[in-house]
């Protein structure tokens, strides 16, 4: 804590009065962020009203408003961006109205995020928004200090009064929930945070005081982590859980002149790489949790973290994330497409410029990961590969966050396409973090792969878990083995359920129930999604049509009776997911009414005609 800069003294990056940012950059990406800048002059900056922030309480809705809000904090930052690439003053005076309405804003937060329905400019609650809102401004204040100065004098310091006010304080002197807990709110928050800190208090007592807290609140978040480095939120918020705890140590990094540096200890370096251990191929990830398969994972982060443990498998799949988000020709693009551009990330990773436009392209394609923590297995038919099988299974437990009740759930891609899916998240509403979340189908057991027991669904809580975990796995194959009855409520009536989910690298993936009822009470049934078409053909096969290719669901007519049902919803997210309105559940119901029994099922490839 000695080496911290005096206060209101921090440098990380240079300001953008320096010529640096002109002559490292080509022509060719300043200019995207300068033509995009330029499609916002001159625009006003009007206000969300009170009733948009309000239907969140009143229906459930916090799209409207995020919608909104998002897009105002998306053209002040590339506003900021341009200025600092151009640096002509040409942005400035739409920068100081943007900086002025935000400043004149109750709240900078989100409603899902507030107690009440209507902002109190009173009541300063510390949360993931209004921390990114101000982590922006403090960004802008320090990078703009001299050109804002020239045309608005005073109003970096009332930048920093109002981040005193509304972040500074309230953060130091509140027990806020996020700081006690191993999750994405924790790093997320305090990420912002510390931005604040280092840029905007005054006082050294404070300062270090705050920044002690962060550390803890940091402690407890890699503590209360599993030694596999697994994020159970799923692989879209590894972004702001492991990715926010980098922010934190990379802010600590230039402060400190690197007397802080990312911990080279197995469980930190686990963490780190997380990302591609559940890397399908194709910009395809395994997406169990709330996250999409189509997770995105920012260059801007993975870059400077490859740099910082000196893995090149990061710093690779960084270039190759930029190449695919269009980085090296249109930069500007995720001003307009991501919810919410960090100003921050993005100037801490430019500085690394002229290393990343040298760093080559690599797509990591590991053949076997195991998570035994998060009881996660991924295998693949051949290393280095997408051509072929993949497979995903998971056992846990029903209280992880962003939980769905899918002990034992599995998914198939081929050749980097969905065959059989894990549905994934669907539009947040006041419903999803609410007692009515299992109430919502992509949450619930029965629209996972797992099975339906005595027509029992699987039930939310820690205690409704995987046992028996067995992971396996060879050169000719890899399976995950485990007992799934305690995932079910007494009323299911099971006394075992040993599933196991095996790929043959070289023909197909086998699905094999090993099961004990202690008393039958309805036909239980196999449940499998598919994004595909099924269609059933008769002698026990079920064709799954894709795009790209057709597979064979084989089953034991004597011991299985098929159905296809067609899954009815409404949520365009998840229709985007899956660029499909359709998606469908196969049935296989289990025949005979004995307690025992054990049933194998299989997936393989049509042969081309």
């Amino acid at each position: 804590m000695r080496s911290l800069p005096a206060p209101m003294d921090f440098k990380p990056v240079p300001q953008a009065k320096d010529s640096l940012w002109r002559q490292m950059l080509p022509q060719r990406l300043r200019n995207d962020y300068i033509a995009a800048a330029k499609k916002h002059l001159g625009k006003t900056w009007d206000p969300i009203p009170n009733s948009v922030f309000g239907e969140f309480k009143k229906n459930g809705n916090r799209t409207n408003y995020e919608q909104k809000n998002f897009a105002l904090r998306q053209r002040l930052a590339v506003l900021v961006m341009a200025e600092i690439l151009e640096h002509k003053g040409n942005f400035i005076n739409d920068i100081d109205q943007g900086l002025r309405y935000t400043l004149s804003e109750v709240w900078w937060g989100i409603p899902a995020h507030y107690p009440t329905a209507t902002p109190d400019a009173q009541n300063q609650v510390v949360d993931l928004f209004n921390a990114e809102t101000a982590n922006l401004l403090a960004w802008t204040a320090y990078m703009l200090h001299d050109e804002l100065e020239n045309t608005d004098r005073g109003i970096c310091e009332t930048i920093r009064k109002e981040i005193n006010r509304r972040i500074l304080v309230p953060a130091r002197t509140n027990d806020y929930t996020w700081k006690k807990r191993s999750w994405n709110h924790n790093t997320w928050t305090c990420a912002n945070w510390l931005s604040c800190i280092l840029f905007c208090e005054k006082d050294r007592k404070k300062q270090r005081d705050a920044i002690q807290q962060v550390l803890r609140c940091l402690d407890i978040f890699v503590a209360g982590y599993p030694n596999d480095g697994g994020c159970d939120e799923g692989i879209g918020y590894w972004n702001r859980a492991t990715g926010s705890l980098f922010d934190c140590i990379q802010l600590l990094s230039l402060a400190t002149k690197d007397a802080v540096r990312y911990p080279q200890t197995e469980k930190l370096l686990a963490m780190a790489t997380f990302p591609y251990k559940l890397y399908i191929g194709n910009n395809q990830y395994v997406n169990f949790a709330d996250s999409r398969p189509s997770a995105t994972i920012p260059y801007e982060v993975l870059f400077p973290l490859g740099l910082s443990i000196k893995d090149s498998a990061l710093t690779q799949f960084a270039v190759l994330n930029a190449q695919r988000s269009s980085f090296h020709f249109k930069p500007a693009l995720h001003y307009r497409t991501s919810e919410f551009p960090s100003l921050s990330r993005e100037l801490m990773f430019l500085i690394h410029y002229n290393i990343f436009k040298d760093t080559r392209t690599a797509e990591p394609l590991v053949r076997d990961t195991w998570l035994p923590y998060l009881q996660v297995f991924t295998a693949r038919s051949e290393e280095n590969s997408t051509h072929n099988f993949y497979v995903a299974a998971k056992g846990g437990h029903n209280d992880e966050s962003h939980n769905h009740n899918d002990v034992g759930n599995f998914i198939v891609y081929n050749d980097a396409e969905p065959v059989l899916i894990d549905i994934g998240v669907g539009t947040y509403t006041s419903q999803t973090f609410s007692g009515g979340r299992y109430n919502l189908f992509n949450c619930r057991s029965a629209y996972h792969n797992v099975p339906l027991i005595n027509g029992i669904e699987q039930q939310a809580g820690k205690n409704f878990r995987a046992k028996n975990v067995k992971y396996y796995c060879d050169e000719r194959q890899a399976s995950l083995t485990l007992d799934i009855a305690d995932a079910y409520p007494q009323e299911a009536s099971v006394k075992q359920w040993r599933r196991t989910i095996l790929l043959n690298r070289s023909q197909e993936i086998r699905i094999t129930e090993d099961y004990q009822l202690l008393s039958y009470q309805k036909p239980t049934e196999l449940i499998l999604i598919t994004c595909g078409t099924p269609l059933i053909t008769g002698d026990g096969v079920i064709t799954i049509s894709t795009d790209k290719q057709t597979y064979l669901l084989r089953y034991n007519t004597a011991l299985l009776t098929p159905a296809i049902e067609e899954i009815q919803y409404n949520d365009t997210k998840i229709s985007n997911t899956w660029n499909k309105k359709t998606l469908y559940r196969i049935l296989l119901t289990i025949k005979k009414r004995s307690l025992k029994g054990k049933i194998s099922y299989s997936l393989s490839k049509a042969k081309a005609a």
